[in-house]
């Protein structure tokens, strides 16, 4: 049964990852680019864990599994320079500042590093039962763990509180916290996690469709020398 949800969730992820490719292909640039690689991590996230069961312990698993260690390491720090991104399209002023984003860029490189120490360098598969469904888990004793990931989500719910209270759309904001607030139980409860980050790309991707520049509006923007550049 615990399988079969996370076959949904990927299924879920694989069709806000369609339109996160839609987006991107629309109009590239970081703010459709992190959404596309993010979701399409997350469809293998999930897609490996329902397969865990059916496959059982075992090389081939185990092998299925690092990548999506890897990939989360590599890809959730991004949301910060995509939160900067979705601040900019949302005319925030403070989002073209330098320092502000030096900020951005050192605090993705930090939480990077961190990942990669812990999930890619310090990686240590052990498999695990949960509710029927087989995993493969970080038996890590890095003390890094969640944080890159937890950081990351406060600071997406950071700029979502941003755009609220600047212009009004509040989607962001109601998505990051409800990450932020199953992350506290996804380690009892793993499919919350998984299911909390469908709802944030969700918020994510609503984010997109409502600051991303119309068609013709980057031509426009160009003409005039306002274009953005994030």
């Amino acid at each position: 049964m615990v399988s079969l949800i996370f076959a949904l969730l990927a299924a879920a992820q694989l069709g806000l990852a369609v339109a996160a490719v839609r987006y991107w292909r629309r109009a590239p640039g970081w703010l459709t680019v992190v959404p596309a690689l993010v979701s399409a991590a997350l469809v293998w996230d999930n897609g490996v864990i329902a397969l865990g069961d059916p496959l059982g312990a075992g090389p081939l698993l185990e092998a299925l599994s690092v990548p999506r260690f890897a990939l989360h390491a590599l890809l959730t720090p991004l949301l910060v320079l995509w939160a900067l991104a979705a601040a900019d399209h949302a005319g925030v002023s403070g989002a073209r500042r330098g320092p502000v984003r030096a900020v951005a860029t050192a605090l993705t490189a930090l939480l990077t590093g961190a990942g990669v120490h812990h999930d890619i360098l310090g990686l240590t598969l052990r498999a695990e039962h949960w509710g029927g469904a087989l995993r493969y888990v970080n038996d890590s004793t890095s003390p890094v763990g969640p944080l890159p990931a937890v950081l990351t989500g406060l600071i997406v719910l950071a700029a979502g509180i941003v755009l609220w209270r600047r212009t009004g759309f509040g989607r962001l904001a109601l998505t990051s916290a409800v990450m932020v607030v199953a992350s506290g139980a996804a380690a009892k409860v793993p499919p919350l996690g998984n299911a909390a980050e469908v709802v944030l790309i969700a918020g994510v991707l609503l984010t997109v469709r409502a600051f991303l520049p119309r068609p013709g509006a980057r031509d426009r923007a160009a003409g005039d020398g306002s274009a953005l550049t994030l």
